[in-house]
């Protein structure tokens, strides 16, 4: 999607079913009858880089939060943190599991931000620029002005902005260049990742240093380099690198620190003289206006003959993607000859072994089935008379997970042999601090450490159903555990709806035991801690009895799922490992 500035508007749609005057209509838990839906328009001020429309499937996340409260856990209205809600392309979105409802009383603020995460920890949103090839996929947009609204203030407006900053470079050719075509472009030496606080829409700085590609559009005589960057940096600590027919031209800005919102637009020439011919003012377009470049910045060649790549070194995974490019930047007529080291032969190949000039040379590993990483180099010679000295890129392989994970897992990553899958599918809320990855599982596997006192009657976590996950054929929900604790375990098995749940509490546990569902209350039921944890240094197994609930269990992917709860006040020191439904 592209836009600069973007409109929602949130309107509360009525869906009255007709039925029966004698028999109650039953409300949909999921989508009330006053369920709020967002219809979005956009601004007058502008478009984003990448389009004036929504695209199909476009998603923003949204937070209601009870009026005058701020963004955090207790601020929450009524649990709707990070909703997701999507469009097919016409710009009206709609929730994905659990929609908002105005209160029938009272008011509320909202937070929204674009695109949507599906796991927000701390409220903190990674902002990461290092990939430039989907520019809609890290311009990051943040609303927080819809405030003290109630069913009486529809529509309600959220209005976004930018957070990060954009850099436009518009190139032209100068004397000596007669087309752009084959142009490339580089910026190294900035931070390309920070985080944004969803409390107040500010950016902060990350340390990850890396050289991005930015997006290049040639037309002839002409190109646009554009970059979306993270702000809170001097664009004087870059160094950027415009590559054409095997010469490189460089440009170190004066200083000009980057703001949140802002566009930094610079008009250059490159010319093998220097010889300025025009000097045509910026086009200003959507974004807050930072530095606008009055005058063309006209670029020569370095005069030295050029031979080097742009990158020395080249990392693969064990599996999936095993393709990269090196560019090769050298001179028109300089032969050269690339080859991979003999221990390497069998698993690194190379697209292009000699050639002359400029070159893009593809490396292709194949798929490492072993635990170990590995590592290969690969030589570029230039030829002839030359007096280049060799170029060596360094190449690296990263080695296979040694176990895949059990069948039967209850949600990805519930075994905790896969650290990224367990957070993943966790709700909004994510993991406490006090739980986590140890070494320790089962079988010399991994599992989850709770390691501490909590403060209060706390979900350790809580999983959200995913695609595939059915309960057909199933009777349990099975787990281990392992140490002591003060007091017990509490878990919910959510119901159907998502929102309300079924419990099961562990009490005084120390042999294995069937649970069965505790009683119930308003609909949901009673978690109770009363009780202590001893396995005696043993791993015991723990079986919740899901039989006589199947047909009230969560299932819509998005939905909460599964959640451990732990008492407050009390010390536990309890591993947690290979949660299956059985």
């Amino acid at each position: 999607m592209k836009k600069l500035n973007l409109l929602l508007t949130v309107i509360g749609i009525v869906a009255l079913a007709s039925c029966n005057t004698e028999i109650d209509c039953p409300e949909n838990p999921l989508f009330p009858a006053n369920q709020v839906k967002f219809n979005s328009t956009i601004g007058g001020m502008g478009t984003r880089a990448s389009g004036t429309t929504w695209d199909s499937g476009d998603a923003v996340g949204i937070y209601a939060l009870n009026a005058g409260q701020p963004l955090s856990e207790q601020g929450i209205y009524d649990g709707k943190a990070n909703i997701k809600h999507t469009t097919p392309g016409d710009g009206i979105f709609t929730a994905a599991t659990t929609a908002i409802t105005f209160p029938e009383t009272g008011n509320l603020d909202f937070v929204a931000y674009y695109p949507y995460q599906t796991t927000i920890s701390n409220f903190s949103y990674p902002v990461n620029v290092a990939n430039q090839s989907t520019p809609a996929a890290i311009d990051v947009l943040y609303s927080n002005n819809a405030k003290g609204m109630d069913k009486a203030n529809s529509p309600v407006s959220l209005v976004f902005h930018h957070t990060l900053s954009q850099l436009i470079l518009n190139v032209s050719v100068g004397d000596g260049v007669s087309s752009l075509t084959g142009l490339s472009a580089s910026i190294s030496d900035l931070k390309v990742d920070g985080t944004m606080n969803l409390v107040d829409g500010t950016v902060a700085l990350g340390s990850t240093v890396k050289a991005i590609q930015p997006v290049v559009t040639v037309s002839g005589t002409s190109a646009t380099v554009t970059a979306i960057l993270v702000p809170g940096q001097d664009l004087s600590s870059a160094k950027i690198a415009f590559t054409l027919d095997g010469k490189i031209y460089e440009w170190t800005p004066e200083a000009q620190a980057l703001e949140s919102g802002k566009k930094y637009t610079y008009p250059f020439k490159l010319s093998t003289t220097g010889i300025v011919t025009v000097q045509p003012q910026a086009t200003i377009t959507d974004w807050m206006e930072g530095y606008t470049g009055t005058s063309d910045i006209i670029l020569t060649p370095n005069e030295d003959p050029q031979f080097t790549v742009d990158k020395t070194s080249v990392s693969f995974p064990a599996s999936g993607t095993l393709t990269d490019v090196v560019k090769l930047i050298a001179e028109a007529d300089q032969a050269w000859t690339a080859a991979v080291n003999s221990e390497a032969q069998g698993w690194l190949s190379l697209g292009e072994a000699s050639g002359t000039g400029p070159k893009d040379i593809t490396l292709t590993a194949q798929e490492n089935t072993t635990t170990e990483a590995r590592t290969a180099t690969v030589t570029i010679t230039a030829g002839g008379s030359a007096s280049f000295e060799p170029i060596v890129v360094n190449v690296t392989q990263a080695g296979s997970t040694p176990t895949p994970p059990p069948s039967g897992l209850l949600f990805p990553g519930s075994d905790f042999e896969d650290w990224e899958a367990f957070t993943g599918a966790l709700n909004s809320y994510g993991l406490k601090a006090y739980a986590v990855e140890s070494t320790d599982g089962r079988n010399g596997s991994k599992a989850l450490h709770i390691n501490g006192t909590p403060t209060g009657n706390d979900y350790v976590f809580t999983a959200t159903v995913k695609e595939g996950y059915s309960t057909a054929g199933k009777s349990k929900i099975v787990f281990y555990i392992k140490g002591t604790s003060a007091k017990t375990l509490s878990l919910n098995v959510y119901k159907a709806n998502g929102t309300n749940y079924h419990v099961y509490n562990l009490e005084n546990y120390s042999q294995e035991t069937i649970l069965s569902p505790a009683n119930e209350k308003n609909g949901n039921g009673i978690n109770s801690y009363t009780g202590t944890i001893n396995t005696g240094g043993n791993w015991i197994k723990v079986t919740l009895d899901i039989s006589s609930i199947l047909s009230d269990i969560s299932s819509t992917p998005g939905q909460n799922l599964f959640a451990v709860k732990v008492g407050k006040t009390a010390a536990y020191d309890l591993l947690i490992d290979d949660i299956t439904l059985e």
